[in-house]
């Protein structure tokens, strides 16, 4: 009997071990999901609170040189998503937010938009395409560039982008339909 029992000496430390690894393992990848959950529903609220704030506020002007206009409806969001002051802020690092914001005329051009539209150069924060003088229509898209623990098993590529499509409040009268 002893001579069996010293045999199996350690055994349940390898079962513990390996246990262990596979609870902890478990844990993280918990952890991570809970994160990118929270992570995707931060980009949700920012977006939508960065362009609201950016639609209505009346401060927004435009400056224009012959052809070249530039608006700061892209500072005024660059701006929103950077408020240091939101909650979600202290959780969620603001420079890994990259976003692009496409104006058009009419809902016309909504409608024949391509799913490439206003890319992001690579090493770039931020893209702005068409004029915002008289575009109604914006849609503002943001990414976070997150790295997934996990990576083998997720694309991140495209793993946090958000879009959301507003009507200018400051534009509209040059609303055409």
């Amino acid at each position: 009997m002893k001579r069996i029992k010293s045999k199996q000496r350690g055994v349940a430390m390898i079962e513990f071990v390996m246990g262990f690894m596979l609870f902890w393992w478990m844990c993280m990848a918990w952890v991570e999901i809970s994160y990118m959950s929270y992570i995707s529903a931060v980009s949700d609220l920012a977006v939508s609170e960065a362009s609201r704030s950016t639609r209505l506020d009346d401060s927004v002007e435009e400056v224009c040189t012959g052809n070249n206009c530039s608006s700061s409806y892209s500072e005024q969001f660059r701006n929103a998503l950077n408020k240091s002051d939101s909650l979600w802020a202290q959780f969620i690092d603001p420079a890994k937010f990259v976003f692009s914001i496409q104006y058009l005329k009419t809902p016309t051009d909504l409608e024949q938009l391509n799913d490439d539209y206003c890319p992001i150069a690579e090493g770039e924060s931020e893209s702005e395409c068409g004029t915002a003088k008289d575009s109604a229509i914006a849609i503002y898209r943001i990414n976070y560039k997150h790295s997934p623990m996990f990576n083998y098993f997720i694309n991140e590529d495209q793993l946090f982008s958000r879009e959301v499509i507003v009507i200018q409040e400051y534009e509209r009268d040059k609303f055409s339909y």
